[in-house]
């Protein structure tokens, strides 16, 4: 089996931001982007897109992110995958959108996806996002949760989603109850964060240039607070 691991993630730049130093410890790792579909032009842009003040109006946004993730991953010698689900800034009808649109939908739908890679793939390590606030990270890690339960044989890992458990420590420890009420146990794992994975990690990072400037300060903040990783079992050790 490979020696990286599959890592999923809600958007393409999750991943960088909230387990970068962790990836850079495991080459030859996957990195699976849910939401990395949108429309091929976006006319208008939404205020994310603006505040990028890289995009015109008619930009094929999505592709230019791809590319950036493809950068990112090449820094953490990873590779990446880019599921069709759409970004929530174009799931509305001005920007053409006709699929699913409630969390448990989208769930479904990446979860269909997820379970395609785990037949094609063969990586014994997953590492999946807790799921914080945002409803694309809640539909990605409802996603990866169903999928696990299936799939005992794989090692099961959770990361924190940064900046989002800085931000709001409170939805990070209410989210763990919630995982732990539905019987799932999280041993937190030590990070071995050294002065090189930060600067891995800066660098990753750096390569979503479309995301740094709307980002803005959650940058700094991301790159030098601590990974948070746990290992993922559940009560009844059916894992």
């Amino acid at each position: 089996m490979p020696d990286g691991v599959v890592a999923v993630s809600p958007h393409l730049d999750d991943l960088a931001l909230s387990c970068a130093e962790f990836l850079a410890t495991r080459p030859g790792s996957l990195m699976v982007t849910a939401f990395a579909g949108g429309p091929t032009t976006v006319d208008p842009l939404p205020d994310w897109d603006r505040a990028a003040g890289c995009f015109l109006p008619g930009a094929d946004v999505v592709e230019s992110r791809r590319q950036e993730d493809r950068a990112a991953s090449a820094v953490l010698d990873a590779t990446s995958r880019h599921l069709a689900h759409w970004d929530w800034h174009y799931r509305i009808p001005i920007y053409g959108y006709d699929g699913p649109a409630g969390r448990q939908e989208l769930a479904q739908a990446v979860a269909v996806d997820l379970a395609l890679v785990i037949e094609r793939q063969e990586f014994a390590t997953w590492i999946i996002p807790l799921g914080l606030v945002h409803p694309d990270h809640q539909a990605t890690a409802e996603a990866c949760l169903a999928i696990a339960g299936s799939h005992p044989e794989i090692e099961w890992l959770v990361y924190e989603d940064l900046p989002y458990t800085l931000e709001f420590p409170g939805e990070a420890r209410k989210t763990q109850r919630r995982l732990r009420d539905r019987g799932f146990r999280l041993e937190a794992m030590a990070t071995g964060e050294t002065p090189s994975g930060q600067s891995t990690k800066r660098s990753t990072v750096n390569c979503y240039r479309s995301q740094v400037k709307p980002l803005g300060d959650r940058v700094e903040q991301s790159i030098t607070a601590r990974e948070q990783i746990y290992r993922l079992t559940w009560k009844d050790d059916h894992q």
